[in-house]
């Protein structure tokens, strides 16, 4: 069975090679909305019947496969570089260039590799690729300024960044089930990034967020974008963002709860170390203090969430949150460097598929989340009593 671009239903499994009814099959049926979402979120990015922007199908899997390329991962590469040949009009030259990962040179430049001469756009895009994989936590409104001035409008940024983020998530799933599995890696690449993210401002309390687009207005939100807004989302700034693109927002929320708050497996407040400690890394200052606030809250260990923050990944733990952290961290570097050591460490402790599978997907997770909230805004400091 395939989707409408005649990508195999779930492209996780089918990237792996997991046959049906396999042990990592059942595993991942034991999370079925993650699972599901997972490919949703997929469908939605890169095979949606009415795309709400007009971010093209070159443009989309160009992007995609740029970040399959810096990331290291050479069978979504292969899928992604797969899809944008068949794209129209696309040749096996524009193909190379985009997964020529030497930083571009500004548009402005003669030196532009031949096949992206007078494609400012898509320039633009790939550029945008780099710095939210190697460098999110340098984002700045110059560089949205930078996609404005190229042609995309709030609506096309806000698919741009999902699709960078997300394919991110992917590569980081698809590394932390292939190790649950047990298969032969070859050894990672240099590690690329995270670069420049701060070490300071990390705080468990309640910070504000600015975005550098507009947001929808709460006023003016149509019944698809409202939908995909329950409860206190559609009074968030962020989140009226995101739904410019909402079939997009609705697959992400989704994938979210899938990973987040099911039952069984491993405790919530593990989970939410797994997010503290990727945002850590990455330099999530906002995704750090509401996540570090939810692991400290449900594990009554304050003082061991706030020497993560306050002194960063590698400050004393006891042994099964010294290997959780241990895993989210090497989840989260560009290219991912976890290994079988980290998934053995948990099992010594106890820890069985099932939890692992969570920690995985909580620390792929927030490799999506933080790219977007370090891409698109900028965290306000707690209000002043």
């Amino acid at each position: 069975m395939t989707t409408r671009s005649g990508t195999p239903t779930d492209l996780i499994d089918t990237l792996l090679g997991i046959e049906p009814g396999s042990p990592l099959a059942r595993l991942r049926a034991r999370r079925p909305e993650a699972t599901h979402h997972t490919q949703g979120s997929y469908d939605a990015l890169f095979a949606s019947a009415a795309p709400a922007t007009t971010v093209t199908t070159t443009e989309r899997f160009a992007a995609a496969l740029r970040v399959a390329r810096l990331h290291g991962d050479q069978p979504l590469a292969e899928h992604y570089a797969g899809q944008l040949l068949g794209a129209d009009g696309v040749t096996k030259e524009l193909v190379t260039a985009v997964e020529d990962v030497r930083p571009l040179r500004p548009a402005t430049e003669p030196a532009a590799p031949e096949p992206l001469s007078g494609q400012g756009r898509l320039r633009a895009i790939l550029a945008h690729a780099d710095l939210l994989v190697l460098r999110p936590a340098a984002a700045t409104p110059a560089d949205l300024d930078a996609l404005a001035e190229a042609g995309l409008g709030a609506a096309e940024i806000i698919t741009v960044s999902q699709l960078i983020a997300y394919v991110s998530f992917q590569v980081r799933l698809l590394a932390g089930l292939a190790l649950i599995r047990g298969d032969e890696r070859s050894a990672p690449g240099p590690v690329r990034g995270p670069l420049e993210a701060p070490q300071t401002g990390f705080t468990q309390e309640q910070l504000g967020w600015t975005p550098w687009l507009e947001p929808v207005a709460a006023g003016d939100v149509t019944d698809e974008q409202r939908a995909v807004l329950p409860g206190q989302r559609l009074q968030s700034p962020y989140f009226r963002l995101l739904a410019l693109d909402p079939e997009v927002l609705g697959e992400r929320t989704a994938t979210d709860n899938g990973i987040f708050y099911t039952r069984g497996g491993l405790p919530r407040q593990e989970r939410e170390l797994a997010a503290t400690v990727t945002s850590r890394v990455n330099g999530c200052v906002f995704c750090a203090s509401v996540h570090s606030r939810f692991a400290s809250q449900l594990s009554k260990r304050d003082g061991d969430v706030q020497r993560i923050l306050d002194e960063g990944v590698d400050t004393p733990l006891d042994d099964r949150w010294r290997a959780i952290t241990d895993l989210a961290t090497a989840l989260t570097t560009t290219p991912p460097t976890a290994g079988h050591a980290h998934v053995a460490a948990l099992r010594e402790l106890d820890l069985d598929d099932l939890d692992i599978l969570d920690a995985v997907q909580a620390a792929a997770f927030f490799a999506w989340a933080n790219r977007l909230m370090l891409s698109l805004g900028d965290p306000e400091p707690p209000t002043q009593p």
